[in-house]
């Protein structure tokens, strides 16, 4: 077995496959995305070469590109500000010692096993303005006044994708978090009681500096999926009101499918994947030399 695995044609044998699925569904796609980037075409009829025309327009003319840049940067930062603490608190919550607590961990969880699709029409019906749950609750309490169309207002459509976000995906990361800190050993903390750190101070210096690489690895995922939204802004707002929930991932797909731009479209596909790399590479690097020291 040592042979074989020391064997370096039998490695590449077994790399093989794999490999030519990833060259075959994710390398010539996005060589090919990138070739009809540059390219005037409808889907239909023969393409023709504009050269860097579509990076201009999408840079210099098109307004509702730097909205989209600025909702999914907006996606990005309540994601990893404000669900990541979110879920590690509740991971904490739930990695306690305490009567029912694989109930609680099952209800934060829950969410993320209902599709996108559901879950954003659940919303939709919640925050309706007329029979909504959400209104109808504020009325109740006597908060009429702060009553609205919340997916048909530009002030509040934005913010309320990103709460039904948050709440959808807060389990993913809550689960990553609290197997990571089952895998902590208990020593560690029975150390430090010793020496007087419970509570907060346990968290600091033992729970966070031994999370690091989990943390790290919630942050890049969360920093992808922010990027790429694209399935609860579409079902829940379409882009809309006047573009202030439009993401990146939905203008391409409105370009490319629904005005038949294909090559515009393709650019914004070669923008975003760009995107999600860079940011993904910068932050990886930060985060890996810091080391999320606390």
């Amino acid at each position: 077995m040592e042979k074989a695995l020391s064997n370096k044609k039998i490695i590449a044998l077994f790399l093989l496959p794999g490999l030519t699925v990833f060259l075959i569904f994710y390398f010539v796609p996005i060589v090919m995305t990138a070739y009809y980037s540059l390219q005037d075409w409808d889907g239909i009829n023969p393409m023709a070469f504009i050269g860097l025309d579509n990076y201009t327009k999408m840079f210099t003319m098109d307004k509702s590109f730097w909205q989209a840049v600025w909702n999914s940067l907006a996606f990005l930062l309540v994601g990893v500000f404000i669900q990541l603490p979110v879920s590690f608190a509740l991971a904490l919550l739930v990695s306690r010692k305490m009567k029912g607590r694989k109930w609680f961990r099952n209800i934060y969880f829950f969410p993320v096993v209902m599709s996108t699709t559901m879950v954003s029409l659940l919303w939709v019906k919640i925050y309706d303005p007329n029979i909504g749950m959400l209104n109808t609750l504020m009325d109740t309490l006597g908060l009429g006044a702060w009553t609205g169309a919340w997916l048909g207002d530009t002030k509040t459509a934005l913010l309320s994708v990103l709460i039904v976000t948050t709440w959808h995906y807060v389990g993913y990361n809550m689960l990553i978090l609290f197997a990571g800190i089952q895998g902590i050993p208990e020593q560690y903390y029975e150390a430090a009681k010793l020496d007087g750190a419970t509570g907060w101070k346990a968290v600091r210096h033992i729970t966070f500096p031994l999370l690091s690489d989990v943390l790290r690895i919630c942050i890049v995922l969360n920093v992808i999926y922010a990027l790429k939204t694209f399935e609860s802004v579409y079902v829940m707002t379409n882009g809309g009101p006047l573009n202030s929930t439009t993401v990146i991932a939905l203008k391409m797909f409105q370009e490319a499918f629904l005005k038949q731009n294909f090559g515009y479209g393709s650019a914004l596909a070669v923008f975003m994947v760009l995107e999600c790399l860079i940011i993904s590479w910068v932050l990886n690097k930060i985060l890996t030399q810091e080391k999320i020291e606390y």
